[in-house]
């Protein structure tokens, strides 16, 4: 593992030292999406509603919704009234990693009027998917300065880790700005926003479209509301060794059934071939299991179970037909998965594959034959990747 750290200060690179972080306070794409507060469910994202000295050369606004917008005739209208700024149609951008819904960018052609409150509201005409009309109403207000911002954001606390087949990488800024981080490696590029209106920023990359073992460069680039840009000097590290595509997708240590009997953790092959277990193990603080010599089918699930496991004891969800079941000891890991919050880790040899790292607790009353589940498959390990209220089990049929 190789932990690269820089301060931006004033424009210049410095060496600085900072502890190592993991991919603990990621951001997966997917988890909770903001409360609706307008039309359809509408949120002003960027700058954020009541924000406060928005620049008067703000350079667009962001709104999201909870599902896809039609605007072929309809709009945003940015400070209503006599001090109204002309907007572009609304397009499709990324939205926060923490964040599910669809966010759309509309860029302003003038400035906003001094010192006033500031609504942004949807124009009459826009559609939802289903065809159906949106109302016209207010998404958010927020306050406008006294003057422009011509300064850009001032980067800070830059740091990257590789951990496992991911990038973990923070930064911040002394002002709201959106952020995006750039990893390039044998020829290939990688751009990944980092998200908006904030001024800390942390992430995990997925490393897998990379070339593996390569000589790689990461920058990371902060813009304000204003557009004015800033971008760190590259720095370089090396990608990780190739490793299997496979993920711990959900892990059931509370079962309604008996215990450790009914455990198990769920795996799934999120590649487009086989792969074999054999040299895998999989672990929690205190020991572990080689899987055996079984092979996980291309976009296929397996169950790692105990021995005396039961698919069809009845208390909890049977597994899905097909479900692969990789049978280890009497008990998983040391001595079957905690119910307080163990991490679980998926490895090869010395290199971790996939990890949970025991974030949520499922000893309450309510966790009782619930699971914990990583939102979206694809995303790095993370607390924010899995669901913090009870879930149903879903053994080898995927999201929930």
């Amino acid at each position: 593992m190789r932990l690269v750290t820089l301060l931006l200060i004033s424009g210049a690179v410095v060496p600085a030292c900072a502890p190592q972080t993991d991919l603990t306070d990621v951001p997966a794409p997917g988890a909770t999406a903001p409360p609706p507060s307008g039309p359809a469910g509408a949120v002003l994202v960027d700058p954020a509603a009541g924000a406060a000295a928005v620049p008067l050369n703000l350079a667009a606004v962001v709104v999201q919704f909870p599902a896809a917008i039609n605007w072929s005739s309809g709009g945003l209208v940015v400070c209503d009234g006599p001090g109204a700024v002309p907007a572009s149609p609304p397009v499709e951008t990324p939205c926060a990693a923490d964040t599910t819904g669809v966010c759309y960018r509309s860029e302003l052609g003038g400035s906003l009027p001094a010192s006033v409150s500031c609504s942004v509201s949807i124009a009459a005409g826009a559609l939802d998917a289903a065809g159906a009309v949106i109302a016209s109403g207010p998404i958010g207000v927020f306050e406008d300065a006294a003057a422009p911002d011509v300064t850009p954001p001032v980067l800070g606390d830059v740091s990257v880790e590789v951990a496992g087949p991911c990038l973990a990488v923070t930064f911040s800024t002394d002002e709201a700005s959106s952020g995006t981080v750039s990893v390039v490696a044998g020829g290939v590029e990688v751009d990944t926003p980092a998200g908006s209106g904030q001024t800390r920023f942390d992430l995990g990359i997925p490393l897998g479209s990379l070339p593996p073992s390569s000589a790689a460069t990461v920058t990371v680039t902060a813009t304000d509301l204003a557009g004015n840009s800033a971008t760190s000097a590259p720095f370089a590290f090396t990608t990780p060794a190739a490793l299997p595509p496979i993920a711990i997708t959900e892990v059931l240590a509370n079962p309604a059934g008996p215990e450790p009997q009914q455990e198990y953790v769920e795996l799934r092959n999120l590649g487009d071939a086989d792969v074999p277990l054999a040299g895998l193990r999989l672990q929690d603080s205190k020991g572990g299991d080689d899987l055996p010599a079984e092979t996980l089918a291309a976009g296929g699930y397996a169950l790692v179970v105990t021995a005396t496991y039961d698919p069809d004891e009845g208390s909890d969800p049977s597994p899905r037909a097909g479900t692969l079941l990789v049978r280890v000891d009497t008990r998983i890991g040391a001595d079957g998965l905690s119910n307080s919050g163990e991490a679980v880790q998926l490895v090869q040899g010395a290199a971790v594959v996939s990890s949970y790292g025991g974030w949520v607790s499922v000893s309450a009353g309510s966790w009782n034959g619930n699971a914990v589940h990583r939102l979206v498959q694809t995303a790095c390990d993370s607390a924010a990747a899995w669901n913090h209220a009870p879930l149903p089990p879903t053994p080898g049929w995927g999201p929930p």
